[in-house]
């Protein structure tokens, strides 16, 4: 294996894991990649106004984050190379999702370290909530009831086996 790590983190919307990300970075001397930045600055300004987000096509998200995806790995895979550490901030919501990374980053040769980061649900709602009004540091574009909803049925906690060696930080 070689010795950069791709830090791989997973939690539900809202419980922290833009902030748990920075703070990782620091620690790790590492670059974060973070979808919620990427999908605001290459396709905010195609979402339709706050008031319609109700109407929104997941599936024009999904495309949309597969084809970011796709490109923070190409990038993610320089740095890497040249021993850099990286930090993917991806939400990594699915199962799926986290074993794709993590057999990328195996069939590369690198190591992966799964960070878990949850709160409880009341705790993210109101950071969504304070998040969408405040427009904070780690603001990209506003999460809607609908939107919090849909994610929080979406998500699959990592099991036992999947969680064994993860980093874990409930905030």
């Amino acid at each position: 294996m070689k010795s950069a790590v791709v830090h791989l983190i997973c939690g539900p919307v809202g419980s922290g894991k833009t902030t748990y990300s920075r703070d990782l970075a620091s620690v790790h001397t590492a670059v974060v990649f973070s979808m919620d930045e990427w999908m605001q600055n290459l396709f905010g300004g195609d979402l339709p106004k706050e008031s319609d987000m109700a109407k929104v096509d997941y599936a024009w998200f999904a495309e949309r984050v597969d084809r970011c995806e796709v490109q923070i790995w190409s990038v993610a895979e320089q740095l890497l190379k040249d021993g850099r550490n990286v930090i993917l901030d991806l939400g990594f919501i699915r199962k799926a999702r986290r074993d794709k990374a993590r057999g990328a980053a195996s069939g590369h040769g690198f190591q992966c370290q799964l960070h878990i980061v949850d709160a409880d649900i009341e705790t993210r709602r109101t950071r969504v909530a304070d998040r969408n009004s405040s427009l904070g540091h780690t603001y990209a574009f506003a999460v809607t009831p609908a939107m919090f909803a849909f994610a929080e049925k979406m998500y699959e906690a990592p099991d036992g086996v999947e969680s064994e060696h993860a980093t874990i930080f409930r905030s």
